[in-house]
């Protein structure tokens, strides 16, 4: 049976927002009620909701430290949109598809056997330093005495943090045999969602990899000697980067609907749940001002 739950009301969200991150744009911030909202109250109701539950759910080795990922991931999704309304698009995209990542991660760990899963994602991290070691202590080689020997004790000092997460990790005990999956793809695959990835994702990660996309749209615009052309463009780009924001907060929002519905968070469900179909229906306006320019 789901409980009322004592929320604060969006205009002291909004306030709370731009006092956060130093922000004087009223109206911009308004223009991202639901984003901010969304964000701001999942953050909230799964705090609270971590208090109400049950020993069953605290004996899972795995409910604080998703509920650790999902703050992390809370930064992230709520960091894409302060540098959207701060104006810069090219980083709110790379910060959008950081969140999804993070949010993807969840989900997939959520999605299965949580402790199994959240090991193997541990222990893939730790392989991958450990990889990492190797093929730095490869290059040093060639390098004089006094340099090598500073590369040698930095990888050194790595691997020995690394050696300690792992006995950390390892004290958790043998949750199952579980393999991270090292494609992203193959985690989009696992939450059902394998379009996504070939659409949303896929485009979005153009920035990240410093692709030639946006040069090129502003050549081929500008070679087009249309003001009005490159002025369309330019909106569309500044919409497109609007949709990204929103669906990274979409994902943020599942992610924490996935947790509270694993968890049984009492109250917590119902409400995420509205606030997810605020931001699909939000995602649904946005999407009509996309498709105008190159």
């Amino acid at each position: 049976m789901e409980t009322e739950l004592d929320l604060p009301p969006v205009q002291a969200l909004l306030r709370e927002f731009a006092e956060r991150h130093h922000l004087n744009a009223a109206e911009l911030i308004e223009r991202e009620r639901v984003a901010i909202q969304a964000t701001s109250l999942a953050n909230i109701v799964l705090k609270r909701g971590y208090v109400q539950v049950d020993d069953r759910a605290l004996a899972d080795p795995a409910v604080g430290l998703l509920l650790n990922m999902l703050d992390r991931n809370f930064e992230h999704a709520e960091a894409g949109i302060v540098v959207f309304v701060s104006g810069c698009g090219s980083s709110a995209e790379v910060i959008a598809r950081a969140a999804v990542e993070s949010s993807l991660n969840i989900r997939y760990i959520l999605a299965g056997d949580r402790a199994a899963r959240l090991q193997a994602y541990f222990r893939y991290y730790l392989d991958g330093v450990e990889r990492q070691a190797r093929n730095w202590r490869a290059q040093i080689g060639g390098l004089g005495k006094a340099d090598f020997d500073i590369h040698t004790g930095a990888i050194d000092r790595r691997l020995a943090a690394n050696a300690t997460m792992r006995t950390v990790v390892d004290a958790l005990g043998s949750a199952g045999a579980e393999r991270w999956p090292a494609s992203i793809e193959e985690r989009f695959k696992a939450v059902g969602e394998s379009l996504d990835y070939r659409t949303f994702y896929a485009r979005m990660s153009s920035e990240t990899h410093a692709d030639a996309e946006e040069t090129l749209r502003y050549f081929v615009g500008r070679l087009q000697d249309s003001e009005d052309l490159l002025q369309a463009m330019a909106l569309e780009t500044v919409w497109t980067t609007r949709l990204y924001t929103h669906y990274a907060v979409s994902h943020f929002v599942r992610a924490a609907l996935a947790y509270a519905h694993s968890y049984s968070l009492q109250g917590v469900e119902g409400l995420l749940r509205g606030q997810a179909a605020e931001v699909e229906r939000e995602l649904i306006d946005i999407s009509a001002h996309i498709g105008a320019g190159i």
